[in-house]
């Protein structure tokens, strides 16, 4: 759920699109082969629909970049202290949401699911050193945004 939800940026969206994980992996689990981790299943099925999420946000709003979609904002009482933080933690995930989605992805599935770089790669459908280099750039984008 939060990595649909820091992927597609909609918490509605990711909810559903979440039921819908659950659904395939229901249906899908007589067949399946365990030649990996079934977290690495589960994200790749994840990762897949959030894609197709994103292509179908972009055929239905007819807009040129749906990466710039604001996700929806938490209204909690702020401790003076913490409005920094907050302000940073949202500037971080704005920037992200600009990354280019392959970049995102991977980003996302090392440092908030914690997944390997090798898991990250079955998950994507590619290679290991593709996703060190998706890692290093995403990283190396955030630092330019950031600045």
């Amino acid at each position: 759920m939060n990595f649909i939800y820091r992927y597609v940026g909609d918490r509605f969206a990711a909810e559903d699109l979440a039921q819908e994980v659950f659904l395939r992996v229901y249906r899908s689990a007589a067949g399946f082969e365990p030649l990996g981790k079934v977290s690495t299943w589960i994200f790749k099925i994840a990762y897949n629909l959030s894609v197709n999420e994103i292509l179908r946000r972009k055929k239905l709003c007819n807009l040129p970049d749906t990466l710039g979609v604001v996700a929806e904002k938490r209204i909690e009482p702020e401790a003076p202290d913490s409005f920094e933080g907050n302000e940073l933690r949202e500037a971080m995930m704005d920037s992200i949401r600009l990354l280019p989605e392959n970049q995102r992805a991977a980003l996302l599935l090392r440092v908030n699911e914690e997944l390997s770089y090798s898991e990250i790669g079955k998950v994507l459908s590619t290679s290991v050193s593709s996703v060190e280099s998706l890692i290093f750039r995403a990283r190396e984008n955030l630092r330019k945004m950031l600045k």
